[in-house]
């Protein structure tokens, strides 16, 4: 069976005796919740034109009393996938997003800039364009990647906040511990609150806004450990891909970058606190859970 708010299609085995499908048939015609009925031998199938206001429990006690044993195939075809098929899903939509919406956004704002304000002007718009276009072609070609697309579902826009939230609370770290690493002990403390900065704030802004604002342990030295934790991690995991890539490549810098970016986003997706503590990886990413049959 395949059903929709107006429409429900029956398919039987195409060694179904004729005389069975044609009574179902004859019986459907005299049902109240039912307003037509179509019988398509050529697709052995059986199409139902719902009556208005018919609702799934009616159709599916009614169809029960007429013997039917119904099987959603939407549900069963495919088994629900693991935490770590979708992490390589969106690791892949990641790297290809960042790519596509730097080079677009990019291109796009620099070329723009250029024509309003000059070349000059040009060269710092598509340098922005090409930060925010990876951060946004990141975020939204993981989730596209992730096996049912969430535009379908309307939750892309609340994903999207919560990571570019994170991604830009990085940027605004960034700047705010440079400057205040700067202030303290010159060069080197601006290099070191450049990066604690980053860490720090990123994650702070995303967990707050996955928290809907409420600080649930954010600042707290127990979430302190826990970052520490993942960010060894992560550190750790960008260290050994980039020096894989580099070998791999025969010592191209290119080589070593991809495997960087590619180590960065796995490291992000693999809860490194838990990982430790079980001695053994686990993955953030929940797997899907089978939809209930019917």
């Amino acid at each position: 069976m395949h059903a929709t708010a107006q429409r429900l299609r029956l398919r039987y085995p195409a060694d179904q005796p004729a005389s069975l499908v044609e009574d179902l048939v004859a019986a459907l015609s005299g049902q109240a919740w039912v307003r037509a009925v179509q019988w398509r031998h050529s697709s052995c199938s059986v199409v139902i034109e719902l009556a208005s206001g018919c609702s799934e429990l009616r159709w599916q006690l009614a169809l029960a009393d007429l013997g039917c044993g119904l099987v959603d195939q939407r549900r069963h075809d495919h088994a629900p996938d693991s935490a770590w098929e979708r992490m390589t899903r969106q690791i892949g939509g990641n790297i290809v997003g960042a790519t596509v919406g730097q080079v677009v956004l990019g291109t796009g704002a620099g070329v723009l800039g250029a024509w309003l304000l000059g070349p000059r002007a040009g060269l710092v718009a598509g340098a922005a364009g090409a930060v925010v276009g990876s951060v946004v072609g990141s975020v939204a070609g993981g989730e596209l990647a992730d096996g049912e697309s969430p535009l379908r579902k309307g939750d892309l826009g609340a994903i999207s906040i919560r990571k570019i939230g994170g991604k830009l609370g990085e940027e605004a770290g960034w700047s705010t511990g440079g400057a205040i690493g700067a202030a303290l002990a010159g060069p080197a403390g601006a290099v070191a609150g450049m990066t604690l900065g980053s860490i720090v704030a990123g994650q702070a802004v995303e967990d707050l806004i996955q928290n809907h604002g409420r600080a649930k342990g954010v600042g707290r030295l127990s979430w302190l450990v826990r970052l520490g934790e993942d960010q060894a991690g992560e550190r750790i995991t960008e260290t050994v891909m980039g020096g894989l890539g580099r070998g791999l490549s025969g010592g191209q810098d290119w080589g070593a970058r991809l495997g960087t970016r590619l180590g960065a986003s796995v490291g992000r997706k693999i809860d490194w606190a838990s990982s430790w503590s079980r001695r053994q990886l686990v993955s953030r990413i929940k797997p899907r859970s089978p939809l209930p049959a019917t």
